[in-house]
């Protein structure tokens, strides 16, 4: 058998960087989780220390990201769509949720990690992100990257100083929150989207450097590397079990009721007289439907939340995205 060049163009056309962003996070994903597992199960590392891992990847990783993300991005007056209908679905998700959720008997700290759960989506490389990639190329993949703009700065300025609260008045001190608390270590993504926004909008030139070594890249692995593990620390499969309950009403919220929200925030838009490319409307419902994100785990984690329900939300949530979701979005699509 002979293979002519335009079959080898086109077997290295595959291997564009954003494939093998996905298929190293995926790897990642895998290895992390099962390492992470093996540490709690046959080698017996306490679980508690899931909690101190995913408290060093707020402080030492999330805000260098957040701050190279924001920095490097380019809005213009069409795309300023994506992140506000991101943030808007945000919102109107949270609050359905909390409202649903109400109706289900369930103590203070199950409901809260389910709303982070239903809230929260993985919108990077290994969620949304990619499939929009594979559905509508490059220009998708950069519209996917400029959609949670302002959804982070929300979930760092709104969702971390409320759980923070929840926390205090939870703790046996029964502290009340105050403006010192900010100053936890792990709200350093705060300034850091403040500066990001800065530097952005001034018009400060992005160091060229981080592009070329990659440094984002770099950052995300090891930020991701470090959360998988730990959400393998608290993952216990026997205990998938315990939560069927739960499954359906997040799943109804995450793949049904947010895409429609979705759908609905769009046709408001353009009853305004905007109108939003297509590319614009179709990588929104895409995100729309994504998985619950990782950092909902480390949110639960280090908020004193449920953390084996959060492990077990993100695994069942992702594990239906990719088996149903995405094959209904790529006939939809395609």
């Amino acid at each position: 058998m002979t293979y002519s060049i335009s079959d080898c163009s086109t077997v290295l056309a595959v291997w564009t960087p954003a494939t093998i962003r996905l298929l190293s996070m995926l790897i990642i994903l895998t290895v992390g989780i099962i390492s992470g597992h093996l540490a709690t199960g046959k080698f017996r590392v306490p679980e508690r220390f899931a909690k101190k891992i995913m408290t060093t990847v707020l402080i030492c990783f999330n805000w260098p990201i957040a701050l190279l993300v924001i920095w490097k991005m380019n809005l213009t007056p069409q795309v300023i769509w994506l992140p506000i209908t991101g943030v808007l679905i945000l919102f109107a998700t949270t609050a359905l949720s909390t409202v649903l959720f109400n109706y289900i008997k369930l103590d203070p700290t199950t409901r809260l990690t389910l709303i982070l759960a239903a809230a929260l989506s993985n919108l990077g490389y290994t969620g949304g992100a990619f499939v929009c990639y594979a559905l509508f190329g490059s220009a998708g993949l950069a519209m996917a990257n400029i959609y949670p703009v302002f959804w982070l700065i929300a979930v760092y300025l709104i969702f971390f100083p409320l759980l923070k609260i929840q926390k205090l008045r939870m703790s046996e001190q029964n502290h009340t929150f105050a403006l010192k608390h900010l100053l936890d270590f792990r709200f350093l993504v705060l300034p850091a989207i403040i500066a990001a926004i800065a530097l952005n909008l001034t018009g400060v030139r992005f160091p060229q450097f981080v592009l070329r070594l990659h440094i984002i890249d770099v950052f995300v692995y090891i930020a991701s590397s470090l959360s998988f593990f730990a959400i393998g620390m608290r993952v216990n499969f026997s205990r998938l079990k315990d939560y069927i309950n739960l499954y359906f009403p997040l799943c109804l919220v995450k793949f049904i009721i947010t895409p429609v929200l979705a759908v609905l925030i769009i046709y408001l838009v353009r009853l305004t007289g905007q109108n939003p490319s297509g590319l614009i409307q179709n990588v929104i419902i895409v995100l729309s439907a994504a998985p619950s994100a990782v950092l909902m785990v480390t949110m639960s984690n280090v908020f004193d939340l449920d953390g084996p329900l959060a492990s077990a939300l993100w695994i069942v949530t992702t594990a239906i995205f990719a088996i149903v979701v995405v094959p209904v979005l790529f006939f939809v699509y395609t």
